[in-house]
């Protein structure tokens, strides 16, 4: 049986595309699966949490594809769809890659309107920094002078293998 924090990296890798060894690698120094998980779990209420992270059990135990659950969590057949899991479930992404909780509705004390930045390492390791190739500013792991070397490949920092297809670069 899989834990709330399994699902949880689970139901979050199904919905951003990234490898769950990737969002919760073995030997993780700054450990964001949990600090994200209690940090939602009152924001979006356990109920809808419990909900969430057993829908994605379910189809997870069923063998359907991540992109698959992804759709189910968020699509009401070719239309977004609108219940707080939803909602949700597009908050815990910008959280992943922005490292910023966007309230999806309100909840107790917790109004829609309402925006916070988890943590200093919440925003520095969040996945739109990887994605693009880059660093918050003011802060890199890098070397003095690292901008003259070629990048490492975008699937190095994601995991994910590049598209092939043609389509817009930058």
């Amino acid at each position: 049986m899989s834990s709330d924090l399994d699902n949880f990296v689970g139901l979050s890798s199904a919905l951003t595309g990234i490898p769950t060894d990737r969002l919760a690698p073995a030997i993780d120094q700054v450990g964001l699966p949990p600090i994200f998980l209690e940090f939602i779990r009152p924001r979006i209420t356990p109920e809808v949490l419990n909900a969430l992270l057993t829908q994605y059990a379910t189809l997870a135990g069923d063998h359907v594809p991540p992109d698959q659950i992804a759709q189910a969590v968020l699509m009401n057949g070719s239309r977004p769809a609108v219940t707080q899991a939803a909602q949700a479930a597009r908050s815990i992404m910008k959280l992943w890659l922005l490292g910023v909780w966007y309230q999806p509705y309100a909840a107790g004390s917790f109004k829609s309107t309402d925006s916070t930045v988890v943590s200093d390492q919440a925003y520095i390791q969040s996945w739109a920094w990887k994605i693009a190739q880059a660093h918050p500013m003011g802060y890199s792991e890098m070397f003095f002078g690292y901008w003259n070397s070629t990048p490492p490949s975008l699937e190095d920092y994601t995991g994910v293998a590049a598209n092939t297809q043609q389509g817009a670069s930058s």
